[in-house]
């Protein structure tokens, strides 16, 4: 049996067991979902959280899951997504869980199946100092290729076995986050290839809604990783865009917008001015192929946001809006020192360089729970980068640009 069946067959057959084997009441909570793509068109479903009564998902046989179809009825029309979380009480203590997480998605043309162990590490009751360490094996295969703004390159199965490490506490000038990833594909039938990348992260309040954020990213991917893992200048790693909804398929959000620039994704080096350089349509024709002008894998950034007050946002702060809803004006920098491939005149160049740019931004973010209490935080970013230190195609460094950036960048 091909190990994604037998990963299924074992989510659906035990979990079902395990829960009906409990003499305590277990708690499902249902609620309807909608999405669009290009390929499924309007995805039609609905979420489930499941839980033991009075544990808030923080107790046992921890179930969060969703089915969807898609109403253009594609040749897959059904995806699903569900994860199951399961403490083991004899490793865990207060504020310290270690738990075994089953994971297994068919969605948007990708295919992921899994198992991860989870282990918290916290001193007290104070949930915002902590360490956090996860060690994961994935089977992972790009199945269909018409959901992708860009084409994944490896669709043979890889399987990816990796560890991550978090920190969340605070340092005299404010509050602190850090994170570090590994990643290593040990299937032989899609290369050997692996994935490094960290990041920090830090918020200080000035006074009078003043305020600097600043975040440090580096990471580094192996020459022979498929493309889908290597950055570009401004936007996050293409694999990653399947984290978010709003990123996970083409379609949800135009095309044409990544194309003309205009569009950023929050992450990777977010070398933001450069957005427009990160794609290229093939031939300039109005077909709008989109393809990666060029792929980094591997280079260092820092960006900067220096928090200004504004009217708008004090007049939500002073209403109910205010506990939800935020607007948030900054100016920002960001500068990076990254190298990999460059796509000029249909050749291929390797290039190493040091890029900057630097605007001002207006950021409005809203975080209401959802019908099944789960945090749905979004923001949305109107950029100018008024400066950029290298252009190219013979444009001045100072001139007007603009962009919707999607996601924050820096947030705690």
């Amino acid at each position: 049996m091909d190990n994604r069946y037998f990963l299924i067959t074992l989510l659906f057959v035990l979990i079902p067991g395990v829960l009906f084997a409990q003499n305590d009441k277990y708690k499902l909570e249902f609620a309807p979902d909608l999405w669009y793509n290009s390929v499924d068109g309007i995805r039609v479903g609905a979420r489930v959280l499941g839980d033991m009564e009075g544990t808030f998902q923080d107790g046992p046989h921890r179930l969060d899951a969703g089915m969807w179809l898609g109403t253009n009825f594609p040749d897959q029309p059904v995806s699903y997504y569900v994860s199951f979380t399961e403490p083991v009480p004899a490793l865990s203590e207060f504020g310290e869980e270690f738990n075994v997480q089953l994971i297994s998605s068919i969605r948007t043309g990708y295919n992921r199946h899994g198992v991860a162990l989870n282990k918290r590490f916290q001193k007290g009751f104070d949930e915002l100092r902590h360490q956090e360490i996860r060690v994961s094996v994935f089977q992972e295969k790009a199945a269909e290729n018409a959901y992708r703004l860009n084409a994944f390159q490896e669709t043979d199965w890889k399987t990816l076995a990796g560890i991550e490490f978090r920190t969340s506490g605070f340092t005299s000038l404010g509050a602190l986050k850090t994170y570090l990833s590994f990643q290593q594909n040990v299937n032989p039938a899609s290369g050997n290839f692996s994935l490094g990348s960290a990041e920090v992260k830090h918020q200080t309040e000035l006074g009078k809604g003043f305020g600097l954020n600043l975040r440090a990213f580096g990471a580094l991917v192996s020459s022979d990783a498929p493309f889908e893992y290597n950055y570009s200048m401004a936007n996050r790693a293409p694999i990653s865009w399947l984290n978010n909804g709003v990123t996970r398929a083409s379609g949800t959000i135009p095309d044409l917008f990544f194309e003309n620039g205009l569009v950023q994704i929050a992450g990777g080096f977010n070398l933001r001015g450069y957005s427009k350089a990160s794609f290229t349509s093939s031939g300039g024709n109005k077909d709008y192929t989109i393809s990666y002008l060029g792929t980094l894998d591997k280079g260092f950034s820092v960006n900067t946001e220096l928090i200004f007050p504004n009217y708008l946002n004090s007049l939500l702060d002073r209403s109910i809006l205010g506990d939800f809803v935020h607007l948030k004006s900054y100016l920002f920098q960001d500068v990076g020192r990254v190298s990999g491939i460059r796509i000029e005149d249909d050749i291929s160049l390797d290039f190493e360089q040091t890029v900057a740019d630097a605007g001002i931004g207006l950021q409005f973010s809203i975080n209401i729970p959802d019908w099944l209490g789960k945090d749905r935080g979004f923001a949305i970013r109107y950029e100018v980068p008024l400066w950029l230190s290298d252009p190219g195609n013979g444009e001045e460094s100072f001139k007007f640009r603009n962009l919707i950036g999607i996601g924050a960048v820096i947030s705690l």
